[in-house]
């Protein structure tokens, strides 16, 4: 599992089109989420509910660390070149919004879309990061 953590003034991002079939169910419209972590996420194909909750522990300590208020969940399968299953990889993004939310608001992108997005990053030296479940 690979993070790319990035402290946001806001993203705003718009389903496109569906890539997959096991697509999210999601409308066609812009989304707006302001003073956010975005966590652009890759799930590999070793990950588990371990790797999830390992995910989890690392994380908070970056929320911390700058204080965001909540995050943004991101399939991003563009980190890695060792990608889960797709039906199992939403399966696991699922466990992770749901972990994740017992500590901070968390917002979820529908996982198989084409998306468009745009944002902007904050600019302080935490602003930025890859985080690992090692």
């Amino acid at each position: 599992m690979k993070i790319l953590a990035l402290h946001c003034d806001y993203v705003k991002y718009e389903p496109i089109a569906k890539e997959i079939k096991i697509a999210e169910e999601v409308e066609k419209k812009p989304v707006l989420i302001k003073e956010v972590l975005l966590l652009l996420t890759a799930i590999e194909s070793n990950d588990n509910e371990e790797t999830v909750n390992k995910m989890i522990k690392n994380l908070e300590k970056v929320i911390k660390e700058i204080g965001a208020k909540r995050v943004l969940i991101y399939p991003f399968a563009h980190i890695s070149t060792d990608l889960k299953k797709p039906s199992e990889a939403l399966s696991l993004l699922n466990k992770f919004k749901e972990e994740l939310s017992k500590l901070i608001e968390t917002h979820k992108a529908p996982f198989g879309w084409n998306k468009s997005f745009e944002l902007k990053v904050k600019g302080h030296p935490l602003a930025e990061r890859l985080i690992t479940a090692n």
